[in-house]
């Protein structure tokens, strides 16, 4: 039973759809989709009653404004005159039906001063020149590049951008005996090897030998002594095994300093580590080293090889009382760029001996690198002591190592600020 006072719901009535037709795909009757068109019962228009017209009344006369006589001598004195324009076109005559516009030519195909266009290249497209000058680029256009191998300098020879530069003016300087500082790098850090190359010394050596700098480590040392166009970088290979000098010299090194060098078979072993066949016993492998000289494309590996590798400097280190002694069949057995001493490890040879004094010895490398024509390098401890070792004959100097700079440099600001606030102690 419904509730009490519920209404039933009315059906809803569907309007009629027309006829009932049967499909032709599944053959079961459906309606017309739009149905009969409907039937308006035709509506009677209401009849208006005739209007009469309606006189004008008159419109009292008021005094013109200034606009107004301003319009009418406009109207009087024809259309304003316009001054020509370049940029402006004049209006031509209406189109008629399906004709099509004829437009000006351009007047130039210069770009103002600042602007530039582009085109997508492509068959029947413009292609931008110089100073926005724009060309039509036909299907058959292609661009025109030239081979690296194929690059001249001005002077008609392979191109080979940076070459041996730095090397060959760090060979010149040591020929000529101008002397030439260099740092000492014993921070395993490519970011302190950058800051020290920075600082406008003429070499600075990569030590690996008293450091714990790896072979990924010296490599990038290396490049980042060499990007700075004014530093030479050298290693200092641990010991005498060949697998330091290839990491060493394929890195990119522009001279190898031997540590702890007694013989002069030691000597020629060295210098055979360091060229290539037929002088010596370097294998083939270095594939970063030109990028050290600034050597880029195709054949930057056959300059390295052909043009760099034997300017390589080499250089014994003499550090200890046998080294000392046979000093001079090493200066016979030739191979090297310079003669490096050892002062602290030579000293501590020296006390052992219990036999000799280490100014005896010293004169004597200094003495046997005359008599031959090598320059001599050292060691020194400070700017100062550098100084001092170049009245003394030397030319191939340490002048700064990047751990002294750092501590002293640390040491000495912490000083002066104390003393700066002596009043708080």
């Amino acid at each position: 039973m419904p509730p009490p006072g519920h209404q039933p719901r009315q059906p809803i009535m569907q309007p009629n759809m027309g006829p009932r037709l049967r499909s032709p795909v599944s053959g079961y009757p459906h309606r017309h989709p739009m149905g009969p068109p409907m039937q308006h019962p035709p509506q009677s228009q209401p009849q208006l009653a005739p209007t009469q017209p309606q006189l004008a009344q008159p419109q009292p006369q008021l005094a013109p404004t200034q606009q107004q006589q301003h319009q009418q001598q406009q109207q009087q004195s024809g259309p304003p005159h316009v001054p020509h324009h370049p940029s402006r076109q004049t209006p031509g005559p209406p189109l008629q039906p399906h004709q099509q516009p004829v437009l000006p030519p351009p007047q130039s195909q210069q770009a103002p001063p600042g602007h530039t266009r582009y085109y997508p290249p492509g068959p029947g497209s413009q292609v931008p020149l110089q100073h926005g000058v724009t060309q039509r680029q036909s299907a058959s256009h292609s661009s025109h590049h030239i081979p690296h191998s194929q690059r001249t300098s001005p002077s008609g020879s392979p191109h080979i951008s940076g070459s041996n530069r730095l090397l060959n003016r760090l060979k010149s300087k040591l020929q000529r005996r101008i002397p030439v500082f260099g740092v000492w790098l014993t921070i395993p850090s490519p970011v302190t090897a950058r800051v020290m190359a920075a600082q406008g010394f003429d070499w600075a050596c990569i030590d690996m030998e008293h450091t714990p700098t790896n072979p990924a480590l010296m490599a990038e040392m290396v490049a980042a002594v060499a990007g700075s166009g004014t530093c030479a970088p050298i290693v200092r290979v641990p010991s005498h095994a060949p697998e330091w000098f290839k990491w060493a010299l394929d890195a990119g090194a522009h001279g190898i300093i031997v540590p702890t060098v007694n013989t002069a078979e030691e000597m020629r072993d060295i210098e055979r580590m360091c060229r290539y066949p037929p002088t010596g016993k370097r294998s083939m492998g270095a594939f970063f080293a030109p990028n050290a000289f600034g050597l880029r494309g195709p054949r930057a590996v056959n300059d390295y090889v052909e043009h760099i590798s034997n300017d390589i400097l080499v250089i014994p280190q003499i550090e200890s009382v046998e080294g000392a002694a046979n000093l001079p069949s090493i200066l016979k057995a030739g191979g090297m760029d310079a003669i490096f001493v050892g002062p602290y490890d030579l000293n501590a040879s020296v006390r052992a001996s219990h036999d000799m004094q280490i100014q005896d010895v010293m004169v004597h490398i200094e003495q046997s690198a005359k008599d031959s024509d090598v320059p001599l390098g050292i060691y020194a401890s400070s700017g100062a002591a550098a100084g001092s070792r170049h009245r003394e004959g030397y030319t191939l100097l340490v002048a700064a190592s990047d751990i002294e700079c750092l501590s002293s440099s640390a040491a000495d600001n912490l000083d002066r600020a104390r003393s700066e606030t002596r009043h708080y102690r």
